[in-house]
């Protein structure tokens, strides 16, 4: 080998080693301009010097083109297919309505006093039917008036809205919790609630029996109240007369105990006859004094008068034992015996006052139980909507679309963060 490096150009004509390196200095010199307009990745750096990328490089390539494709390119192509050509159009119709109390014909006070019914127990009450709206017996009050799976399962429902033929209970109830929206305003207590379908008047349907429904479930609310009420009455009812029966009882027993029916008329007859006797002791007083001039006090007909006077005397005392005063034997007087009746007699009373006023509550509740203490006021009436209000195409394709841009950038970011991993 010889210090100097002969070539041949084009023309034949040998060249130095200094030419040579000036040409492979040109030819990096291309390289290099070529590799500043390229990216930096190796495989624009293989290809910008013509030699073919590592196998790494290519499985890095064909995983950016799969993220492409399953982050962007399809969801972007399904859901431009879907919303704006299989999507079903879904109409809404809607009702308002609110749970009241009424104002019977017992009064704001009596209808408290009676039946005790809260504003607190409306909020409940409402709440109750909003919850029964979402409920599995709201299904079966529905499929008593309608098809459920006819009208949500039909073949013209595309297949991603539709129900399926074979859903179990569970199923059918979710669906419909996706197909029914019920709010409550908590100023005003308005109840709004709307329902989707596949077809106007079905929309309309829905909500009408929806409505009904809600109706049954507050008069059966109301029935319930009121045969509370009753019962409870009607308890108070059977307490009292049981109360006023025992109250007799134990009157009638202690008069006759005592013997005495009546201490007033008692009393009367025992006045009247120590008048009578009095008036008989007067008039033997005045023959034994009028006698006693004449003839002796030991003669017959005097003591036969004594013995007179001092018996009406006796009859007088005895008389006035019973009514009143020291007992001279173990019998009571008037005094004790009307003291005690007088306290049963006030029993007696006090038991018929609660029976009357116990009669008098059942039957006003009896009355007004025709009534309704709870009903459903509807104030806005389903309608057949006249254009469908979902899907919502254009926000579901741009909620699309926005998604997953930013599911393939980050996708693309820990691709990338990977490359860098494996490149150190």
């Amino acid at each position: 080998m010889t210090s100097q490096i002969e070539d041949h150009d084009r023309g034949g004509r040998p060249s130095s080693g200094l030419d040579t390196s000036r040409e492979v200095a040109a030819r990096l010199s291309v390289a290099a301009r070529k590799l500043r307009f390229s990216t930096s990745s190796r495989s624009a750096l293989y290809q910008a010097v013509g030699l073919r990328p590592r196998l790494i490089d290519r499985l890095f390539t064909a995983a950016t083109i799969f993220q492409t494709l399953l982050y962007l390119v399809f969801p972007i192509a399904l859901s431009i297919a879907y919303f704006g050509f299989l999507a079903s159009d879904q109409y809404e119709s809607e009702t308002r309505f609110t749970v009241r109390s009424a104002t019977p014909a017992l009064g704001k006070d009596q209808i408290g006093k009676v039946t005790g019914i809260p504003a607190a127990k409306i909020a409940q009450d409402t709440q109750i039917v909003v919850n029964f709206i979402k409920s599995h017996e709201m299904l079966e009050v529905l499929q008593k008036s309608v098809d459920l799976t006819k009208i949500y399962g039909r073949d013209g429902i595309d297949w991603w809205a539709r129900l399926p033929s074979d859903a179990t209970a569970e199923e059918k109830l979710e669906y419909w919790e996706g197909q029914v929206s019920t709010s409550i305003s908590p100023s005003s207590g308005i109840v709004t609630v709307k329902v989707r379908a596949f077809e106007p008047h079905e929309a309309q349907t829905l909500v009408e029996l929806v409505l009904q429904a809600s109706e049954v479930v507050v008069n059966q609310v109301n029935n319930r109240i009121w045969a509370d009420v009753i019962t409870t009455a009607q308890t108070n009812l059977d307490n009292a007369r049981t109360q006023l029966q025992k109250a007799r009882e134990t009157l009638a027993g202690a008069r006759n105990q005592s013997g005495v029916l009546s201490v007033s008329g008692s009393s009367q007859i025992i006045t009247n006859l120590i008048s009578a006797i009095e008036a008989e002791k007067l008039t033997l007083q005045q023959r034994y004094n009028a006698q006693q001039s004449v003839v002796s006090q030991n003669a017959p007909q005097m003591r036969v008068l004594r013995r007179e006077i001092e018996a009406k005397e006796q009859q007088i005392a005895e008389l006035n034992a019973k009514m009143a005063g020291v007992k001279a034997s173990e019998s009571r007087n008037l005094a004790d015996v009307s003291q005690d009746l007088s306290q049963l007699e006030l029993a007696q009373s006090l038991a018929e006052q609660q029976f009357a006023s116990s009669v008098k509550t059942l039957e006003q509740v009896q009355f007004v139980s025709k009534q309704q203490l709870l009903y459903l006021d509807s104030f806005l009436a389903p309608r057949v909507p006249d254009e469908a209000q979902y899907p919502r195409r254009g926000l579901w394709i741009s909620l699309t679309i926005v998604g997953s841009l930013i599911a393939w950038g980050i996708s693309l970011a820990c691709l990338q963060l990977a490359r860098n991993k494996l490149a150190h």
